[in-house]
């Protein structure tokens, strides 16, 4: 397979879950305005949860929709969006790395590693590993600015990785603090951050669809650069 065939299945399946993930959140919205219209229309029922043992009847689940969409589906699908984004640009790292491993010069790898490898291709993969993974503990500038060193794609432009960073820095908020701001959400979205330090992060229905389409736009023009630039 080349890398431009790579390339192209990588694209094409990341933009097929970001649309599969934006469906759900769609659907599900859609059919919680079915229970609430049910509801209104005089229809009856109680959902008991047996893990938990809560139970709840019509109005009380028609009251709880606004609270699970807003709060828990938006969260959810969200966080999945960022995360297939991340997936996607360490795999476009890893599968170029692969192609041209000579940016990997200068890394090093331990000798028991290499006389571990049953040929040249193990070794460039244990290489690039190590330094996908460096990477993927660094702000997402430096991700970008070694894509550019290393690729020469012209994309994403600054405006959209500064997005990108206040977008990644609002998931890490909702999964390692609880949903609150801190000083580390601060630093990493800089002139953009949407919150101050401890105040609860919300995620309106238009900042979750941009979102969903920023990365949605940056991955397809990756991908297309990509793949126009190893065309030529």
């Amino acid at each position: 397979m080349t890398l431009i065939d790579e390339i192209t299945l990588l694209r094409n399946a990341c933009l097929s879950s970001l649309d599969a993930s934006h469906n759900y959140y769609a659907h599900t919205k859609g059919a919680w305005r079915l229970v609430q219209q049910m509801v209104w229309q005089g229809h009856k029922g109680t959902i008991r949860n047996q893990a938990t043992g809560n139970t709840v009847d019509e109005t009380e689940l028609a009251g709880l929709a606004q609270e699970y969409v807003t709060g828990y589906l938006a969260s959810a699908t969200f966080q999945h969006f960022v995360s297939l984004f991340e997936q996607f640009a360490f795999d476009f790292l890893r599968i170029w790395l692969t192609e041209y491993p000579g940016a990997l010069s200068e890394n090093q790898l331990e000798f028991r590693n290499v006389l571990d490898a049953a040929d040249k291709s193990e070794i460039i993969a244990a290489v690039v590993q190590k330094e996908v993974h460096r990477l993927s503990y660094k702000r997402i500038d430096k991700w970008f600015a070694y894509l550019e060193e290393i690729a020469g794609l012209g994309c994403p432009n600054l405006d959209q990785i500064q997005r990108l960073a206040e977008i990644k820095a609002s998931r890490d908020a909702l999964v390692h603090n609880n949903g609150i701001a801190n000083s580390i959400y601060v630093g990493k979205s800089k002139s953009l951050a949407r919150f101050v330090d401890g105040a609860r992060l919300e995620l309106p229905q238009n900042y979750h669809r941009d979102s969903w389409q920023l990365i949605r736009q940056v991955v397809a023009d990756m991908a297309d650069a990509g793949i126009n630039k190893l065309g030529n």
